[in-house]
């Protein structure tokens, strides 16, 4: 069985991942939400979910904030990439 080598490593600048939200200016239309926090990757967590299977977490240090928090890692890019994940989030809404 392959080892997946680990997606982010302590050390990494990171931001949070684009999402899409309703816009409220436009019925039925989208747009994509650039994370607005960048911090630095400390460590890397396991956790149980409810269905007792393993999750990825980060302890990550917000740039803007003195203590750490943990975050999912499926909210997390890497800040190079935070521009393309954006552009590819408006492009599916349309």
């Amino acid at each position: 069985m392959k080892i997946k080598p680990a997606q982010y490593n302590p050390g990494d600048r990171v931001t949070e991942r684009p999402i899409s939200r309703p816009s409220l200016g436009r019925p039925n239309q989208l747009k994509a939400i650039q994370g607005g926090r960048t911090g630095t990757v400390l460590e890397l967590t396991t956790k149980l979910n409810k269905r007792k299977t393993k999750e990825k977490f980060l302890v990550i240090q917000w740039d803007h904030l003195q203590q750490p928090s943990e975050h999912a890692q499926m909210r997390i890019c890497h800040l190079a990439d935070h521009k393309e994940l954006q552009e590819r989030a408006c492009h599916v809404i349309g």
